[in-house]
């Protein structure tokens, strides 16, 4: 087994493994046996586009897969030795199925490429092929006119600028060649083989990228040979497989195994993997394994790729918050792979996906020299009104669905007590309002509004703070504008931004009065009994003051007649024939 790491490591490549793969590449292709050279049994069905197993099969000859391939649920197959699968074909373990690889799996067509850096050094050594000859260098794609981009293999430097390939001059008697490469270009360049040229008997001699020794480089697999979805079960046995898309959905063990090109492995969310004691050289992306959502990975005494490549991610298909009202403003710190700094505004339903970026939905990974991270990230949740702010600071959550709560104030009338219950338009009957903050957070400027049915009424403003659990007793001034008997009924006034959740922060019901009847002063015969009473009461009280006073004065002008001078003869005759004349 060989180990290509990234910038920071060497790739030894052991001359027999490579010898082992090519030969073994070679005798696949000279034999391309069909399936009936395969083990089998009437449980195999083909079908002439596919083959299904549905029994429990054994291959141990060398094999060539050039159909679609399944194992049903319920059937088992083993690979004991090399099996050859064809460019573009699907092998697919079903639910309740198993295969067991204990030989390898190679896809007949692979598509590598070595990233090559300004710092990149390749090692070659051809043998002894010729005393002179050529290096040749192929690129994946045409250099550009505006990039720099040498090569050099000792005193040799060969410009590569508007070509996608470089032949240098160099000694192919057994000399070991080391390349440089001296580049100032921004998108990434691949190496897809190294070629010997020359004029000896010995023939052109090709080297892929995933054979090249190098430092400062690393293996890219561009697309994959065939397809390996495991619904079922998949146990790897010390066995190589090379140029396969690997799904997990469900359970894959893997021990003292080579992914050779077969990166990265996909677990599902309801997957496993076991890697354990194995290898992982090259991947189609920049991590080796990517863990989705809530699946399982194990990840034992293994090495990977290396270098830029992670040997791991767990990548979340989506950041999903549900909270408890619209409007809530949210900010995300120290988000994902790169620690992203993410702000958002729940919709109207109190949702928001708030991390759309892959790297944003990097939740914890394992990088290219074996060092676990994991985001440290916070979420602060601001819903602003003119009750004022609330908030809550939550670890950002990871799950693709997660819920959270922003903590509210709940705002009540407790009750409305009236000074009375009679009352005139255009005066004013007083009271007082209890109102109640049951929430957990405190609120300021809280506005009521009191209404007789559907009605605003005129009543002096109503305004007040409280913290969580308090009451208070405000005073409110009725001015009556409607005759006939109506009841007050108060209500919190509620922010814009809250009226979606009104239930939530408030008594929907209020709180009512006792009847008030309100009547104009010109209706005299609609007055109760007990006002013609008082006003009687009133008049004969103030005839008896009046008589009394009356009264008192008689008395008071008879006593100064008794202090009088005595009258006169002719007085007194005068006063007799009157009284006489009276008698007549």
């Amino acid at each position: 087994m060989f180990r290509i790491d990234g910038a920071k490591s060497i790739t030894q490549v052991p001359l027999q493994y490579t010898m082992r793969t090519a030969l073994s590449l070679i005798l696949l292709l000279l034999l391309a046996p069909t399936i009936g050279a395969i083990s089998a049994s009437a449980e195999i069905t083909d079908n002439g586009n596919s083959i299904t197993v549905t029994g429990t099969e054994t291959w141990d000859a060398a094999s060539q897969i050039d159909k679609d391939l399944t194992v049903v649920d319920g059937a088992t197959l083993f690979i004991d030795t090399t099996a050859a699968v064809g460019s573009g074909l699907t092998i697919t373990v079903a639910e309740g199925a198993t295969l067991t690889l204990n030989g390898d799996l190679v896809g007949s067509d692979v598509d590598a490429g070595l990233l090559v850096y300004n710092d990149t050094e390749l090692y070659l050594n051809f043998g002894d092929l010729s005393e002179t000859g050529k290096v040749r260098i192929n690129f994946d794609h045409t250099i550009p006119e505006t990039a720099m981009f040498n090569v050099t293999i000792g005193n040799e430097t060969q410009n590569a600028v508007g070509a996608d390939h470089v032949d240098i001059p160099a000694a192919l008697d057994g000399t070991p060649l080391v390349v440089e490469f001296h580049v100032y270009y921004f998108f990434a360049t691949q190496i897809t083989s190294v070629q010997a040229l020359h004029s000896g008997s010995g023939g052109t001699v090709v080297v892929d990228a995933e054979n090249l020794n190098h430092t400062g480089g690393s293996l890219k697999w561009n697309a994959a040979s065939f397809s390996l979805d495991v619904q079922g079960t998949l146990n790897v046995n010390g066995a190589t497989i090379a140029g396969a898309d690997i799904n997990c959905a469900h359970t894959c063990v893997m021990t003292e195994a080579t992914l050779m090109g077969s990166a990265p492995v996909h677990i599902g969310n309801d997957g496993s993997l076991t890697i354990n004691q194995s290898s992982v050289q090259g991947s189609r992306t920049d991590e080796d394994i990517i863990a989705h959502d809530q699946a399982t990975i194990a990840y034992i005494d293994s090495t990977g790729t290396g270098g830029q490549t992670d040997a791991w991610i767990r990548l979340l298909s989506q950041r999903v918050l549900h909270t408890n009202a619209g409007n809530i403003t949210l900010h995300a710190t120290g988000l994902g792979y790169s620690g992203s700094t993410i702000d958002n505004v729940t919709d109207s339903n109190g949702h928001v996906n708030f991390a759309l970026s892959e790297q944003s939905r990097i939740v914890e990974w394992l990088d290219g020299d074996g060092v676990y991270h994991e985001e440290n990230a916070e979420i602060l949740l601001t819903l602003s009104s003119h009750w004022g702010d609330f908030q809550t600071t939550i670890d950002a959550p990871r799950t693709p669905v997660a819920t959270a709560a922003v903590p509210l104030p709940f705002i009540s009338v407790e009750s409305i007590e009236l000074e009375a219950n009679i009352g005139s338009l255009g005066s004013k009957i007083s009271g007082d309002v209890v109102v109640k903050n049951s929430g957990t957070v405190a609120v300021t400027g809280v506005n009521f509004w009191c209404y007789a049915g559907t009605e605003l009424q005129d009543t002096t403003q109503l305004t007040v703070s409280l913290a969580p659990g308090e009451s208070k007793t405000i005073y409110v001034s009725w001015y009556g504008n409607a005759a006939g008997s109506q009841t007050l009924e108060c209500k919190p006034n509620i922010p814009t931004v809250m009226q979606s959740i009104t239930e939530d922060v408030s008594n929907i019901n209020g709180a009512t009065s006792d009847e008030v009847k309100w009547s104009t002063a010109e209706e005299v015969e609609d007055q109760p009994l007990i006002i013609y009473a008082a006003l009687v009461a009133v008049v004969l009280l103030g005839t008896f003051i009046i008589s009394n006073q009356a009264t008192k004065k008689i008395n008071e002008g008879a006593q100064e007649d008794t202090d009088a001078p005595v009258a006169s003869d002719e007085t007194k005759v005068a006063l007799e024939d009157a009284e006489f004349e009276e008698e007549m």
